[in-house]
């Protein structure tokens, strides 16, 4: 068949080369063109005979009207749409479309007058898409029942989401042998940030029994393939045991004005870092015994199956002492929290893993002691160089000099004992 077709092609060129037979222009346009948003794309227009009179490019509306765009007669290009600048006419006829937005979406028809003044037109669906500009983004949940069990046999519920796309994007969930995983998807229209384009999500539930690594493809029934980098994973761990000791948080409830003192009531917060399953936290006095939390929580992690848990104690200063918070079976997950007079400022604060103070606002006693000696030094120097520019020109300008430098070296020695003194206290 295909041989006859060529045959037949062979012949008609034939005749109308050597008996000059004039053959009706036909035109042929693709059914549907896909244009990225913003980007410029073009419309093919094919016809035969190659000769022609004059090419005319119009757009169809609803009502089946029709918009001149852009038409050219011999050399001349004419047209609004040339005019505006978003449209223009490639050597070959093919229309072309600038910096595609939504609005120039539409039904584009070429119409090709030959020199006989035959004519023969063909239309082309014209679609703006928008491709995702990310990968899909992969977030976790767990609801009671998951937080109560937290362990091998929980449900994880994992939710990939697309960035905004039109048409919008497939989700497909994989497991690390590539078989597919069984999901609720949804697409959301117009999207937040473009004009109808649409984001999807795609939700499965899923029971982590041994580590794996879950892939989330995002695939464009449009653009009809897939692409590396529209692909996240996500790894899953039966056990995750938490890299650094737990943090320590302090509050003052009351007696706070003052600092720390007796009588002064703490709430110390003890915070896992992220684990599978949850670790369980412990505090514990200088002598070792254990202290009775007022409230513990479980919550989920950032990181995809883990857990976080908080343990809250009240604690009365009574003297100086040492309170440790302990992450139970883990060797050297311990953080040793310090508690004393000078340690604590005069509002909030929390502890360093070491149990050094971290200030967050307000001056403490050591603070105030270096300025004023600092300010008390300044004096004194500058009082001795006043008294050596009094008494320049007398003659008892040497004891001046003298009396100026003995100032000076006394608040020197003033400020070196109290640096000392302030430095003794912070240990």
């Amino acid at each position: 068949m295909a041989s006859a077709n060529a045959i037949l092609s062979s012949f008609l060129i034939f005749i109308t080369a050597n008996f000059k037979v004039a053959l009706p222009v036909t035109v042929t346009t693709p059914e549907q063109v896909n244009i990225p948003l913003g980007r410029t794309g073009e419309i093919p227009c094919n016809f035969y005979p190659p000769s022609y009179a004059a090419i005319y490019w119009t757009r169809r509306d609803d009502a089946d009207g029709k918009e001149h765009v852009i038409s050219r007669v011999g050399e001349d290009v004419t047209g609004s749409g040339f005019d505006s600048g978003n449209f223009n006419l490639t050597e070959d006829n093919a229309l072309q479309i600038r910096y595609m937005q939504l609005k120039d979406e539409g039904r584009y028809e070429c119409q090709v007058l030959d020199t006989n003044y035959e004519d023969d037109a063909s239309e082309t669906q014209v679609i703006a898409i928008v491709t995702p500009e990310t990968a899909p983004r992969i977030t976790w949940s767990c609801g009671d029942q998951c937080i109560s069990q937290h362990g091998p046999s929980s449900i994880l519920n994992l939710t990939c989401t697309s960035d905004e796309a039109k048409p919008p994007v497939k989700l497909i969930w994989t497991n690390d042998q590539g078989t597919p995983i069984e999901a609720v998807s949804s697409s959301t229209p117009n999207g937040t940030m473009l004009v109808g384009s649409s984001v999807t999500t795609s939700t499965i539930q899923y029971v982590v029994k041994r580590n794996n690594t879950l892939t989330c493809q995002a695939e464009s029934e449009m653009i009809g393939k897939r692409s590396s980098e529209q692909r996240s994973t996500v790894k899953l761990y039966e056990s995750v045991t938490p890299d650094e000791a737990p943090s320590v948080t302090t509050t003052c409830v009351n007696h706070c004005r003052t600092g720390i003192d007796v009588g002064t009531l703490l709430n110390l917060t003890c915070t896992s870092g992220e684990a599978r399953p949850p670790i369980k936290l412990k505090w514990k006095n200088s002598h070792g015994s254990p202290i009775v939390t007022i409230s513990s929580d479980v919550q989920v992690g950032s990181t995809v199956g883990t857990f976080v848990t908080t343990a809250v104690i009240q604690y009365t200063f009574k003297s100086n002492t040492t309170l440790t918070c302990q992450a139970a079976g883990l060797t050297g997950q311990m953080t040793i929290v310090q508690l004393n007079e000078m340690g604590i400022g005069t509002s909030a604060h929390r502890e360093n893993l070491n149990g050094s103070e971290i200030d967050e606002g307000g001056f403490d006693l050591v603070t105030i002691l270096l300025v004023a000696v600092a300010v008390a030094v300044g004096v004194v120097i500058i009082l001795g160089i006043a008294v050596a520019v009094l008494y320049k020109k007398n003659k008892e300008y040497v004891d001046a000099i003298s009396y100026s430098y003995c100032l000076s070296k006394d608040g020197y020695i003033l400020f070196t004992r109290s640096l000392q003194f302030a430095q003794n206290q912070n240990v």
